[in-house]
């Protein structure tokens, strides 16, 4: 497992590096490609890093589906809702309901995203697809790791596929131009006017960072369930729930 791949893209920029980042999971079958019904890939996410001289880097990390699983899963649990048409039921069905994705939960059992009747879908129709079907020619196919499925096989054995480019800059440019004119670039996008009052146009991984920014002061929201689920987790090794908020620094 590669763990967040934006990680990836930052280390590089870190290192002065342009970089881009194709995934697949072969044998995670939870997404449905446009049109369909049947699951067929993975979220296959794909990612770039820009870095910036003396600034935090430009990250651009996406999942192909509407959602990532791990989003799916929060809303299951009580949390943050899921946009409408993020899955599709097994009976073809868009839904921002979380539960066809799972199935039927057995009491204590952690919630298995491979045993609903529906899957998640790709983001922008058949666009997001077609990003999607990309993903596992380049980090599936391409890299021998191996794409999501294929008829006839059962449920192919787990493995993070990544094809990963870099390219350093000052391969381009004996100056400081790609700097300068990302900069540009950036300050013009930001200028557009906002479509709410109030608001601000975002450039990519800028989002993200206004969310660490806020929850490193103010903390991590935990839906009742999920806290309820980890002090059960706690307790099974042997710790009470007085050690558990000693450590998080958490309240239910």
């Amino acid at each position: 497992h590669l763990g967040r791949i934006g990680d990836w893209a930052e280390r590089a920029a870190a290192a002065g590096l342009v970089s881009i980042h194709m995934v697949n999971v072969r044998g995670s079958l939870i997404v449905a490609p446009f049109g369909g019904i049947d699951r067929r890939g993975s979220t296959s996410p794909f990612c770039a890093g820009i870095p910036l001289p003396g600034e935090t880097p430009i990250i651009l990390d996406m999942a192909t589906s509407t959602v990532a699983e791990g989003k799916a899963l929060v809303a299951l649990r009580g949390g943050k809702p899921l946009p409408e048409g993020s899955l599709v039921t097994g009976d073809g069905e868009l839904t921002a309901d979380p539960r066809p994705l799972y199935g039927d939960e057995e009491p204590g059992a952690y919630p298995d995203p491979n045993k609903g009747p529906g899957a998640l879908t790709t983001f922008g129709l058949h666009k997001g697809s077609g990003l999607n079907f990309l993903m596992e020619m380049m980090a599936g196919a391409l890299t021998g790791s191996g794409t999501a499925g294929a008829l006839g096989e059962d449920t192919r054995r787990f493995c993070n596929g990544m094809l990963s480019i870099y390219m350093d800059p000052a391969t381009f440019h004996a100056d400081d131009y790609f700097a300068a004119e990302v900069k540009s670039y950036v300050e013009f996008v930001k200028s557009s006017r906002p479509t709410e009052a109030g608001g601000e146009v975002l450039v990519p991984g800028e989002k993200e960072q206004h969310m660490m920014a806020k929850r490193t002061k103010s903390g991590l929201p935990l839906s009742e369930e999920t806290w309820g689920d980890i002090v059960e987790a706690a307790r099974a090794v042997g710790h009470s729930e007085a050690e558990i908020e000693a450590l998080l620094g958490a309240k239910p």
